[in-house]
């Protein structure tokens, strides 16, 4: 097989990783829990200490850090957490908790993202996970968001159980 067939077959396979990105974290409907009312609503919302006291207490909890490995297992269509396993489309999420911003060495950021001031605190996680186009505008990850409070908590749980390595 010569080399131009080759680069079909790898575009190929990107466009299709993308689909299935896109696919598997689409941003689900709104949903109810148990008590009727719609998650994150009417909710007041945390201090900032207070929250990121909250996200400090979810990442030493093993039910919310599984809870949050469980629905990573989406977003490993794209990202990985492990350093032997390189990242398919996007970068790498090992202690993305503190990182700064647009800064995993190596990965081509978006402007949005590459311009973006400051760290990635369990706060600036949680809006982006929500709707990364209107946390950062112009940003080229494909994902549809979190609208989960519940999920978005157990996914900020999850990475920042993971330490550099």
């Amino acid at each position: 097989m010569d080399n131009a067939h080759i680069g079909k077959y790898r575009l190929a396979f990107l466009a299709g990783l993308v689909l299935v990105g896109t696919a598997a974290c689409s941003k689900p409907s709104e949903q109810s829990d148990s008590s009727g009312a719609e998650s994150g609503v009417g909710t007041p919302a945390p201090t900032p200490a207070a929250a990121t006291d909250s996200y400090a207490a979810l990442a030493a909890d093993a039910g919310q850090v599984e809870a949050g490995k469980k629905l990573f297992s989406n977003c490993a269509v794209c990202h990985s957490v492990d350093p032997a396993t390189p990242s398919p489309a996007g970068p790498q999420l090992i202690a993305v908790v503190g990182r700064k911003i647009g800064g995993a060495a190596g990965f081509p950021y978006s402007q949005a993202l590459a311009n973006a001031d400051g760290t990635w605190t369990p706060e600036k996680l949680d809006a982006f996970l929500k709707d990364p186009m209107s946390a950062y505008p112009g940003t080229s990850m494909a994902f549809g968001g979190l609208a989960k409070e519940t999920d978005r908590k157990a996914m900020i749980a999850y990475l920042a159980s993971i330490p550099a390595k």
